[in-house]
């Protein structure tokens, strides 16, 4: 039996439903996450969450604490990870992979860069400046695509509202995963606008005039950035009808600054697209 909980002002007379659901969501989706590394799943179907389900046993008042079982059903039938893919092996790996997005989350906000040796025993050295820590392989994947739902739930802290959230076994009295009241930042990623304007041919496929934002795809090879979906958003106040327009071309080229992200994972990439301009 494990423990979730969250507490804070907002919940003093209630819990928010909004709240609630918003926080239990991002945290069946990083369980889900360890799920899908183990399983060799790219996505929860029907027949996996038949298999594997995060079931509530108890609610108590005062803050939404819930006491909840990793149920694994017909897993001997289906999984590669027999011999190692238990309940608790699901839940080592969640605890080590929010360790391991700690770490790296902290060194990029930092300035520094995570490096990784891959060994062959499946094992990963992850070098942060003078430091080493050693993970099993499958948690450098779950951390990977846990990460924004880590994001998510941090950005629920709020002193008005939210001051922690925290997930344990429920007779251990240490934590596996606390995002505290200074953590909000915890799991974000820095990212930087290159100096230097660059043009690219792409294609337009989303635009709202509103917001000014749209999403774009590269296809061309050999630009200046890779070939890929982007987000972009209109820099400055220029026209949006021109880029209406652009979406009934096929190839348009922009003017772009590009944003990258410090990506803790490997090499930095494209975060987003800030246009300048479009050519006639």
């Amino acid at each position: 039996m494990h423990e979730f909980k969250i507490a804070g002002p907002a919940l003093d007379d209630g819990v928010p439903i909004h709240l609630a659901v918003a926080a239990l969501d991002n945290f069946q989706s990083i369980v889900d996450k360890s799920y899908l590394v183990l399983a060799g799943s790219q996505r929860m179907s029907g027949i996996d969450r038949e298999i594997f389900q995060l079931r509530a046993k108890q609610f108590t008042n005062g803050s939404l604490l819930t006491y909840f079982e990793i149920a694994l059903h017909g897993i001997q039938l289906s999984l590669p990870f027999v011999s190692s893919f238990g309940p608790q092996n699901l839940w080592d790996y969640t605890r080590d992979s929010f360790f391991f997005l700690q770490s790296v989350c902290s060194a990029v906000q930092a300035g520094e860069k995570p490096t990784y040796h891959f060994e062959n025993d499946g094992n990963v050295a992850v070098h942060i400046g003078d430091s080493t820590h050693h993970y099993h392989g499958p948690v450098i994947q779950i951390g990977e695509l846990a990460l924004p739902s880590y994001q998510n739930l941090a950005h629920l802290i709020d002193p008005k509202k939210l001051s922690h959230i925290s997930a344990k076994p429920k007779d251990q009295d240490k934590q596996d995963i606390y995002i505290g009241p200074d953590d909000r930042g915890k799991f974000d990623i820095p990212t930087r606008i290159e100096k230097d304007t660059q043009a690219i041919h792409c294609e337009i496929y989303d635009f709202n005039k509103y917001k000014n934002a749209g999403k774009l795809s590269v296809k061309r090879p050999q630009q200046a950035i890779p070939q890929g979906d982007y987000p972009f958003e209109i820099f400055g106040s220029q026209d949006h009808v021109e880029y209406i327009y652009s979406m009934l071309q096929p190839q348009v080229q922009l003017h772009c600054l590009v944003e990258m992200e410090s990506n803790p994972f490997g090499e930095d990439k494209v975060h987003k697209l800030h246009i300048t301009g479009i050519s006639p």
